[in-house]
């Protein structure tokens, strides 16, 4: 039957042996373990917490205009995305997140300084800074403050301004420098002495900031995301190391949001209030006035109700004074319009408003059209820039509208004044009239006229604020907040139980790796099963490794006849008799592939135990390069086969007596420059025949073939040989086989 070959690695998987490495390598596994999670405690100790807040609002997408021409559905699921994207954009923006950040107390950052991180104390300082900046480039600096026992704290900072900074001040009074006047209120001493214990200097250090600074900083803190499409409903999350700080930034943005929309909803409104309590002033002057003469008149001629002879013609002249009030107050309006528009004043809502109030469309359908291109204008500014081609296209038609409307107005303008010249020429036709009419009753009459149209005009202009105020107070927000954010039970990173899990996952997987390799590269044979797949020479036995050094003196089968290794000896003894029982000396020679495999002492006791049979033993020590029988025994080294086999020496005087009577040994004898030479001559041949008339059992401890050719010779002349294997130096146990069933080697 073929064997198989032997590999570096393991071919085949073996459970049994799989078990038996992972528990020589538990320890292995104890250590990855525990290493694994102290790393993961390591880092969980020395990493930022990270904690995160989320708002959710529901934007409002409302259409009146789109509701009543019943505008394609498609259409509108489109406009309704593309507000929400938007909406998003805007609270992303620095215009909200300036805003936000304007309400929170942000313009100083308070830290505590950490063994290896640094802690913001957000709403939590022991002390409180007033300042005056008078340099920018203070801003972001970090200026440090170390604490003394005489309520003085030293500040140090280094700048480009002052260069490096180091003094000492008294705290509650204001410091002076080059950069900024700041003053450091202390509210809680004791909490800085306990943190000051604990580094030797600069325990706190502060940073002042601006809200374009921390805009920027904030920005890739933020997420805002789509929670429901259909419900129109966003989410605003913010991550920060301060928990209290992650909740509150949530709600001042959604707060800074909706309150940012009702205000650009009330700004056409407010315009015209503005402008209505411009007018009302003056108006109500020339009242006031009109009303004093009126009454002077009437006091000075005591007149109390004068007669009214001309019905008809006051009546005309008063239908044409009310007819010049209104033109007047077109001609204001206009006139306030086309200031707005000259000085790019937002008119989206100013005279939208004014229902009715010109009998003309082209000037509300120019306000209409200018009104569309701001707010398609509004849109665009917020993914684009002033630089971009949509910009700067909408600006040329915003341009060119506003240049149309103008033309306009002016045109109105025009035709009113006409108008109104129309009536003043009607007007003093019928005053004409009046020269028949006594002159105090005219005059009462003019004044009269006067204060009525004054009147009038002020009327008018309370009732429109009236209207006005009631449509601002109307105004609510659109866009509600559906949930505030809360004050995080723990962070979200690190996450403790996925760095614990993945740590302990980790050395596990390590651990196993380690493990697999060991089992995949395994060096050691550990069943005479195991070395039968890959040899066909017959087995003797099994040696197990000697647990502790072996001593000088190898021959162990002795001093510990009863022990594991005297038992293997003796089984290796038995099978031998199963091998050959001819009778006459048998030659066993002694071999392994690699120097340090335990072959001498091996030798030494199998040639013990065969001597303890009463069968008398001789060990040659053919190892001449690197001899050993003789520290084996304990005994010099200056005689023995290289002596012998240049006849130097005697045989009798080169076998020495062991401690055991049947038997003898011969050692190497001094090292020679040709062993290989000396073991093929025919020296070597009488010696062996000699030893062979004396001896039963001769067994030559040869040198390893694997390393060197010369015991070949010796293989050949043997009865039996024994080869040790193993397939590292740390072999726990050496099997034993005989090639005295196979022909000898030629």
């Amino acid at each position: 039957m073929a064997k198989k070959k032997i590999t570096p690695v393991n071919e085949e998987f073996d459970f049994k042996l799989f078990v038996t490495i992972a528990e020589k390598n538990f320890g292995w596994f104890v250590l990855f373990m525990i290493s694994s999670l102290i790393i993961a405690l390591i880092i969980l100790r020395y990493t930022t917490p990270i904690f995160e807040s989320a708002s959710v609002v529901k934007l409002s997408t409302e259409n009146n205009v789109t509701k009543e021409l019943e505008i394609n559905k498609n259409y509108l699921v489109d406009q309704t995305a593309n507000q929400i994207a938007g909406d998003i954009e805007l609270i992303k923006s620095r215009i909200i997140l300036e805003r936000a950040v304007k309400k929170l107390p942000l313009d100083v950052s308070y830290y505590a300084k950490g063994t290896l991180l640094d802690n913001e104390m957000y709403k939590s300082s022991p002390f409180m800074i007033e300042y005056l900046i008078k340099d920018s480039s203070i801003i972001g600096l970090p200026i440090f403050l170390e604490f003394t026992e005489n309520n003085q704290v030293i500040l140090s900072y280094t700048s480009r301004l002052t260069g490096t900074f180091l003094k000492t001040f008294n705290v509650n009074q204001w410091i002076i420098l080059n950069e900024c006047n700041i003053k450091i209120l202390v509210s809680d001493f004791d909490l800085i002495k306990q943190q000051q214990s604990k580094f030797k200097k600069e325990a706190y250090f502060i940073l002042f900031n601006t809200p374009e600074r921390l805009a920027r900083i904030m920005l890739g803190n933020l997420n805002v995301s789509i929670v429901n499409p259909d419900a129109k409903t966003i989410s605003i999350r913010y991550k920060d190391a301060s928990a209290l700080k992650t909740a509150d930034m949530v709600n001042s943005l959604a707060t800074e949001f909706v309150k940012y929309d009702v205000e650009k909803s009330r700004e056409g409104t407010d315009n015209i209030i503005e402008f209505i309590d411009t007018t009302l002033a003056k108006v109500n002057s020339d009242l006031r006035e009109s009303e004093m003469s009126l009454e002077s008149f009437k006091r000075d001629n005591r007149m109390v109700n004068p007669d009214l002879t001309v019905t008809e013609t006051v009546n005309r002249i008063r239908t044409l004074e009310d007819l010049l009030v209104q033109y007047n107050l077109d001609l204001s309006l206009l006139e306030k319009l086309r200031n707005d528009i000259n000085v790019n004043k937002k008119v989206e809502d100013f005279i939208l408003r004014l229902t009715g109030t010109f009998k003309t469309d082209e000037i509300k359908n120019g306000l209409l059209e200018l009104n569309s291109l701001l707010k398609e204008k509004n849109q665009i500014s917020i993914m684009a820039t002033e630089q971009t081609p949509q910009i700067r296209d909408i600006n040329s038609r915003i341009e060119n509208q506003k240049k149309l409307l103008i033309q306009t107005i002016i045109n109105e303008e025009a035709s009113i004044k006409e108008k109104r010249q129309n009536v003043y020429g009607q007007l003093n036709k019928y005053n004409s009239d009046f020269s028949r009419i006594p002159s105090q009753q005219a005059e009462y009459e003019r004044l009269q006229r006067v204060f009525s149209v004054n009147e009038k005009f002020f009327s008018l202009l309370l009732e429109k604020k009236a209207e006005f105020s009631i449509t601002r107070a109307g105004f609510v927000p659109k866009n509600i907040i559906l949930e505030k954010g809360y004050i995080p039970g723990g962070p979200v990173y690190p996450n403790k139980t996925l760095i614990i899990s993945a740590s302990l996952m980790v050395g596990f997987i390590v651990s196993l790796l380690l493990i697999f390799i060991r089992y995949l590269f395994y060096a050691e044979i550990g069943s005479l099963e195991e070395i039968a797949q890959y040899t066909d020479a017959p087995l003797l036995g099994v040696i197990p490794q000697y647990k502790r050094e072996i001593p000088i003196s190898q021959l162990l089968v002795d001093k510990n006849p009863k022990s594991v290794i005297a038992e293997a000896f003796r089984s290796v003894r038995t099978n031998l008799q199963f091998i050959s029982n001819e009778v006459g000396p048998k030659i066993m020679a002694v071999t392994s592939t690699i120097s340090g495999e335990g072959k001498t002492f091996n030798a030494i006791n199998l040639a013990g135990v065969i001597s303890f049979s009463g069968k008398k033993v001789v060990i040659l020590d053919l190892d001449m390069r690197k001899p050993k029988i003789h520290l084996g025994f304990n005994v010099e080294n200056n005689r023995g086969v290289s002596t012998l086999l240049i006849g130097k020496d005697t045989v009798e005087n080169c076998i020495n007596q062991s401690a055991l009577e049947n038997l003898h040994f011969i050692t190497a004898g001094p090292i020679p420059p040709n062993p290989s030479e000396l073991i093929i001559s025919k020296k070597m041949e009488e010696l062996l025949e000699y030893l062979k008339t004396k001896y039963e059992i001769i067994i030559v401890d040869l040198p390893p073939v694997g390393v060197v050719s010369d015991g070949i010779p010796m293989i050949q002349k043997a009865d039996f040989l024994f080869t040790f294997y193993a397939r590292t130096t740390h072999v726990k146990c050496l099997f034993i086989t005989s090639t005295k069933l196979f022909p000898r080697i030629k």
